[in-house]
């Protein structure tokens, strides 16, 4: 993986485990840590409640138990972490429904850990494309002369443009020529530091992380469709 060792990585795991130490690690642990999956987990549980103040009390005693050190058990033996924080989140609502004694519990069987949640499911697929997204941007202001990113972002955000309309764009954003050809080849390579930087970010939620893992995990997160094509720029 070009420009990042994997072996290096930390990954969520760790972070959590950091978050619960005392001083400076512990702080900037668990700043990634609200960093990375507050805005997830908001809108995770006011799609599976339907209740904004209801979520919102859940969306608080979830943070206090982080804060507090009371979500210190993350094991990375577990496997995937997205699995871990949706355990703590269902059993989470469920506490809270008990404790208010509201009945029924919201629609889908969260004392089944196996059972399906297509809502977070979702929203977890969104929130790692979000965090894809702003690795490729870091990388183009970091890289001088990059443009992958804005290329990337011109053809999804226009899918019926034409490879010339695109380039067009694209000089005319820069004030250059961008020929057809320039711009496909920078597609090509935009598309396949996309999905290295897919792959990272998959690295950084599951334990072991070995290529079939990840190749699992993808799929699992529905980004099949998304892996294969970009995959194919790898071998072009």
């Amino acid at each position: 993986m070009s420009g990042e060792n994997l072996t290096d990585l930390e990954t969520s795991w760790t972070t959590i485990r950091n978050a619960h130490c005392p001083g400076p690690v512990g702080q900037a642990a668990m700043r990634e840590l609200i960093g990375r999956y507050h805005d997830a987990v908001e809108r995770y549980l006011r799609l599976k409640l339907r209740d904004r103040n209801l979520a919102d009390e859940v969306f608080q005693e979830f943070w206090t138990k982080l804060l507090t050190h009371k979500l210190a058990g993350a094991d990375n033996n577990k496997g995937r972490f997205r699995d871990y924080l949706r355990t703590v989140l269902h059993r989470l609502i469920i506490d809270h429904f008990r404790a208010k004694k509201i009945q029924p519990l919201p629609p889908g069987d969260l004392l089944d850990p196996a059972s399906p949640d297509a809502d977070y499911d979702r929203v977890w697929r969104e929130a790692v494309i979000k965090r894809v997204w702003t690795r490729l941007d870091t990388y183009e202001v970091n890289t001088p002369k990059n443009r992958y990113a804005t290329v990337l972002h011109l053809r999804v955000g226009n899918p019926k443009a034409s490879i010339d309309e695109l380039a067009q764009q694209l000089g005319e954003q820069n004030r250059t020529t961008v020929t057809p050809e320039a711009f496909r080849k920078t597609l090509q390579r935009a598309r396949a530091k996309f999905l290295e930087l897919l792959i990272v970010e998959l690295r950084e939620t599951i334990h072991p992380a070995e290529p079939e893992d990840i190749e699992a995990e993808i799929f699992d997160l529905g980004l099949g469709n998304l892996y294969r094509r970009y995959s194919s720029e790898l071998d072009n």
